[in-house]
């Protein structure tokens, strides 16, 4: 959508900065030098809008997407988009057929339907690619090391598939002071050796992740799987005591969550505000009521906690946040009135509020912040 904000009915948008996506796409670039990129654009594109995000990665030279869905795969295949696509959480109970006709890659952790694939493959007369994931520390999805081999006979006897690629799936890669990432990688090494050792070459091996990327880690790899750092955000990065975090390209935030004051009043001290009187006014105040709630992505949990951007300045969140309405104490920003723009999260007159710092009052990731963010919320692209 790009209506201009003054045409909304209701005044409540996100605008997604396509310049600043492209500049976070050619840092990525960078940091990968050789390393094939593969976008990862499941839950909308964490919460940016899947198609518009897609269509500018693909003009920006984007290798691969990555989707978490065969739904998510379909909406950008409608919209045009021509790379390779994998399904990073496998095709669970969907029609293998689906693979075929949208020319998707699945990824595979276990023999299980790997019979019912071959089939499919040999009905249509094409062949299915497959990317083997195996575990290597999280717990999640993968196949077990000690089921490489099994997998890799099993595999043998079927016609019509094909082992394109192989993968993992970091756990905290973010954190340089733990020894997890060492280890997965170890053990990554392990099953790329022993396909290897059974005289199978994947033409994919991918392992890092966005943190992985950023802190410089160092795989077997040829292509890496970025999402976070395209739209501006990683998990804050732990090093060890005393030393000084990685120097790192500045990322830049592609989200910002804006609405606008619809309703002013000044109130004496003692009134009670929102559900419940949650909060009581401890002074004369002026207080703001802003058209966003939890049903837009504002959680109820920022109540009395979090804050918003009023021109240039920060106002506290009073009160419960509600469904569909917000309250915001402006009592000491000079001249707010009615229509003036808020920005929930977001840079705004040299002041920003980030999805890390709400995911930290909220003991959250930032990844969710940005995903909650709700349907209703018009996606404005500014190019």
């Amino acid at each position: 959508m790009n209506l201009p904000t003054d045409k909304l009915l209701r005044p409540t948008w996100v605008e997604i900065s396509l310049p600043k996506l492209r500049r976070n796409f050619q840092r990525v670039r960078e940091l990968a030098g050789t390393r094939k990129i593969m976008a990862v654009i499941k839950a909308d594109a964490y919460g940016h809008g899947a198609v518009p995000v897609s269509k500018c990665l693909a003009e920006s030279g984007v290798d691969w997407f990555g989707v978490a869905t065969v739904e998510e795969a379909l909406e950008i295949r409608a919209a045009g988009i021509e790379q390779p696509i994998l399904l990073l959480g496998g095709l669970y109970m969907s029609d293998p057929a689906h693979l075929i006709e949208y020319r998707l890659t699945p990824s595979i952790s276990s023999t299980m339907r790997l019979d019912t694939y071959a089939k499919c493959a040999r009905h249509y007369g094409k062949p299915i690619e497959f990317h083997l994931k195996v575990d290597s520390g999280l717990g999640r999805l993968g196949l077990p090391r000690d089921r490489v081999t099994a997998f890799v006979e099993h595999y043998r006897e079927l016609d019509g598939l094909q082992l394109k690629g192989l993968f993992t799936h970091l756990a905290s890669a973010e954190d340089l002071v733990a020894a997890q990432t060492d280890e997965q990688g170890e053990r990554f090494k392990e099953a790329l050796g022993q396909l290897h050792g059974l005289q199978v070459d994947p033409e994919w091996i991918h392992v890092s992740n966005s943190a992985a990327l950023l802190t410089g880690r160092k795989f077997p790899e040829n292509l890496v799987r970025i999402g976070a750092l395209l739209y501006g955000y990683c998990m804050p990065l732990v090093v060890p005591p005393g030393q000084e975090l990685p120097k790192v390209p500045d990322f830049e935030p592609v989200l910002t969550f804006k609405s606008r004051i619809v309703y002013m009043k000044d109130v004496p001290s003692g009134t009670p505000l929102g559900y419940s009187a949650s909060f009581y006014a401890r002074r004369p105040s002026r207080i703001a009521t802003v058209p966003v709630g939890y049903a837009d992505g504002l959680s109820h949990a920022l109540s009395n906690r979090g804050y918003a951007i009023v021109r240039g300045r920060r106002a506290r969140i009073v009160g419960s946040i509600s469904m569909d309405l917000t309250l915001l104490d402006v009592t000491d920003i000079p001249g707010t009135n009615i229509a003036d723009e808020v920005t929930l999260m977001g840079e705004a007159d040299h002041s920003s509020i980030t999805a890390v710092e709400i995911a930290q009052l909220l003991d959250t990731v930032p990844y969710e912040v940005l995903c909650s963010i709700g349907k209703r919320v018009p996606r404005i692209y500014v190019d």
